[in-house]
């Protein structure tokens, strides 16, 4: 029975994802919105020598900051989980 779940499940998300593709290709190719802003606007409105830099600190900081503090708590969590332990000194 666990078989067969797993099966239908892999079949459906299979399908899902080849109709997603080919719809997503059918779909122009434009520039639009706020990509198009950033794409022709990034470096007059803010001074930036390099236009990914200025994507991803100007106008998606909050993102970055938040991708930093998951970093960070994956860094620690592993830290935390695979330290050595020390033995407490006999005799105190």
């Amino acid at each position: 029975m666990k078989k067969a779940v797993a099966w239908f499940s892999i079949t459906v998300i299979t399908i899902f994802t080849i109709y997603a593709s080919f719809k997503m290709a059918a779909l122009p190719s434009t520039y639009e919105g706020i990509a198009n802003y950033m794409v022709n606007d990034t470096m007059e409105k803010t001074g930036a020598i390099n236009a990914v830099t200025a994507i991803v600190f100007d106008f998606r900081g909050y993102d970055t900051l938040g991708e930093s503090f998951v970093l960070f708590t994956a860094v620690s969590g592993a830290a935390v989980i695979l330290r050595k332990k020390s033995k407490a000194k006999e005799g105190n």
